[in-house]
């Protein structure tokens, strides 16, 4: 639905936004950053946008009273406030939301980009990103007689920690935008998408592929050990089966899937339990019946690896039938084995 081929800078802003629970300081800055070299503005177009590529679309609320960071936006978009007044309302926003314990200072870059894409119409958008953690980097003059070297901190553009681009479309809907959030926790990610931006995903097919199947894994490794006796290579089988299944289908029917994988009555009774559990506390929806997004199916697919971890000695992954592998303790060495069971070494 986006294209950002042929996105350019604008205006770009850079704030710095402290942690405001623990009393640290928001500097504003009254000016944007002098003009980019064409070189400057490819380095930072890669590293702001390589990391937001969807197809997992988010907006604001729609709620009767928007947000003030849905109204920031807004009042830029609409050209009522100039770019750096309507940079100063977000960042003062972030600040507000800045309160959790864990949440660290840094920059917060406000941007204005042109030419970008959305539904096939040329339009313009508003990039949020903040930048926090920083590296050291060793700098290395040879223009000298002699190597000169100098010491500095930055931030790494290989990875981009903090990330929003809004689309100055579909307004009425609470716009458009991509996100990303590489938090550690669920504390620290709730600070920047909810308090902050206070946006929810727009559900597709592609967000209710990649929840169920997430939601599956989350079941079959923490809530079937929680409340039945299972070895571990039962719940490789039911991570296979459920791989399989997403593979297999086109279609996506969550009674046929839990009769089908799941087999049993009361693990059919959990799973149905759990998922409205899960629903409710993430605020997801899942449908009975969705298409299986392929490329959610291909990202997803990697995280149903099985992988028997045997102390810090053995890995071993398991691609086949878990029931050539078996299982049982050795008394005379008082340690637990698997034995595995092959037709040809290869």
């Amino acid at each position: 639905m986006h294209n950002l081929s042929k996105a350019t800078i604008k205006k770009l802003v850079i704030h710095r936004v402290g942690n405001s629970g623990r009393e640290e300081p928001l500097v504003l800055s009254e000016r944007h950053v002098r003009s980019l070299k064409e070189e400057e503005q490819d380095t930072l177009l890669n590293y702001f946008l390589k990391g937001l590529k969807g197809p997992e679309y988010h907006s604001f609320g729609l709620d009767e009273e928007s947000s003030e960071t849905q109204k920031a936006v807004e009042a830029i978009f609409q050209t009522a406030v100039s770019f750096i007044d309507g940079s100063h309302s977000l960042a003062k926003e972030l600040y507000k939301a800045s309160t959790h314990t864990q949440v660290k200072s840094g920059d917060l870059i406000v941007v204005e980009f042109e030419n970008v894409v959305f539904n096939e119409l040329v339009t313009n958008a508003i990039g949020l990103f903040k930048c926090e953690t920083k590296k050291g980097v060793m700098m290395i003059d040879p223009s000298l007689e002699q190597f000169s070297l100098e010491f500095l901190e930055g931030y790494d553009l290989g990875k981009m920690e903090k990330g929003c681009i809004i689309f100055n479309s579909e307004e009425k809907d609470g716009y458009r935008s991509i996100l990303v959030d590489n938090a550690s926790t669920v504390e620290l990610a709730n600070y920047w998408k909810r308090d902050f931006l206070d946006m929810h995903v727009i559900q597709n097919d592609f967000t209710m592929t990649k929840d169920y199947m997430t939601m599956c894994k989350s079941f079959v490794l923490e809530q079937v050990p929680e409340e039945f006796e299972v070895d571990r290579t039962v719940q490789m089988e039911l991570l296979n089966r459920s791989s399989g299944y997403f593979e297999e289908h086109e279609e996506v029917n969550t009674k046929e899937f839990a009769t089908s994988i799941l087999e049993q009555p009361e693990l059919i009774e959990s799973f149905e339990n759990y998922k409205e559990q899960y629903q409710e506390e993430r605020g997801v929806e899942i449908q009975d019946e969705f298409k299986a997004d392929k490329p959610a199916v291909k990202a997803g697919k990697k995280f149903f690896k099985s992988v028997l971890k045997l102390d810090k000695n053995f890995h071993i992954y398991v691609h086949g039938n878990p029931q050539n592998i078996e299982s049982g303790f050795d008394e005379e060495r008082g340690m637990k084995y698997y034995k595995v069971f092959f037709k040809e070494e290869r």
